[in-house]
């Protein structure tokens, strides 16, 4: 059912809201004549539509708009992880992303921790949006993290991350997992590791969660920044458009999502905020005001200006199963997508950073 719900909820974006809710008509409607629930289903169905029809309304500012944004990140990250559709669940795209961020084919996590910061442990860890804790369960089974924290709007995926560490028998003065939306984060305590990972372009009030950040960093702590840092609302550049729809006419269909040729474009932002009102609300915002409000010690650009929206057009059920002229096609899209960012004719959507806080102060100047 968790996956059901994210396919529909991607297609919503992708093909258009109309488009999708006409096929779910199609295919449900008889059914739910013959039991009687069509009543229940309209009042549903209008409690649940879209009220910001023209102009956005960030999370945060809108209690209803926190409630669905909590809801739906409660059932993704395990779908996510289920589905081949994701591009970063197709082992070429993870291998290449993590060679990009770190020179070596691993999880960059692992890197972080044992490469990077091979002669450095961490009293105190905190994770804004840590999700259901993938990476924070990491942080504790490394043994160089005292004490792990995290905060998510998202109840069910704070319970997820609470159960993490439960089964693993982390004891309650190793971890603390708390619910709390990060436009209005309240730091108790200082950290000398601070992970944002996909977080702050879910962020409406940046400027507030990065002085928090900031606030909260011990003298010789980290920030560490994994983020799309691509259009706001995914409000994809004509480039971008262009480009990828000539590599999908270039692919045979066979290939293709369904078999048949297909059409990128992009979203409108009525579907975008249908799905999810915070995704990529201030996302271009993102790498100048980190750059802002912290020295940047390393910075790696990993892409995905073409295969993050070009991976679910794919036949991706072919994903992961060693069939060669499938993969072939993937390793084609990603370095094509290397070549122009390198040849500066697309930018990087995502980077990883590794920061410091500022010996100048709370803030550079504008």
């Amino acid at each position: 059912m968790e996956r059901a719900i994210w396919l529909v909820r991607y297609e919503r974006v992708m093909l258009g809201a109309d488009v999708v809710e006409q096929r779910l008509r199609n295919l449900l409607l008889p059914g739910v004549r013959r039991l009687g629930l069509l009543p229940i289903l309209k009042k549903l169905r209008a409690s649940i539509r879209p009220r910001h029809e023209s102009v956005p309304v960030a999370p945060g500012q809108d209690g209803d708009d926190e409630h669905r944004v909590s809801d739906y990140w409660g059932q993704q990250f395990q779908a996510m992880r289920a589905d081949n559709s994701y591009w970063l669940n197709n082992k070429l795209v993870e291998e290449s992303t993590y060679r990009l961020m770190t020179d070596a084919p691993t999880h960059w996590l692992g890197w972080l921790l044992h490469e990077y910061f091979a002669q450095r442990t961490f009293e105190r860890s905190l994770s804004v949006c840590c999700g259901d804790g993938a990476h924070e369960i990491q942080l504790y089974a490394s043994g160089k993290v005292r004490y792990v924290s995290g905060v998510d709007i998202s109840a069910g995926a704070i319970a997820q991350a609470r159960a993490r560490f439960e089964s693993a028998g982390a004891t309650q003065d190793q971890y603390r997992f708390e619910v709390g939306d990060v436009n209005n984060l309240t730091v108790d305590g200082t950290f000398d590791l601070i992970l944002s990972t996909g977080a702050l372009h879910h962020t409406t009030n940046l400027e507030r969660l990065l002085s928090a950040v900031q606030g909260a960093l011990t003298p010789d702590g980290y920030f560490v920044v994994v983020e799309f840092i691509g259009p706001d609302r995914f409000q994809w550049t004509d480039r971008q458009i262009e480009i990828a729809n000539q590599v999908l006419r270039a692919i045979d269909p066979a290939y293709l999502r369904d078999g048949r040729n297909t059409r990128f474009e992009r979203p409108t932002v009525e579907s975008m905020l249908a799905c999810d009102p915070s995704e990529a609300v201030r996302s271009s915002e993102v790498y100048p005001l980190v750059k802002r409000h912290f020295d940047v010690r390393y910075e790696r650009w990993y892409n995905g200006t073409l295969l993050h929206q070009l991976h679910p057009l794919l036949r991706t059920e072919w994903a992961n199963q060693g069939k060669r002229d499938f993969d072939s096609i993937v390793r084609l899209i990603l370095l094509l997508e290397d070549l122009l960012v390198k040849g500066s004719l697309l930018p990087s959507d995502f980077v990883f950073l590794i920061c410091q806080k500022p010996a100048w102060g709370t803030r550079r100047p504008a």
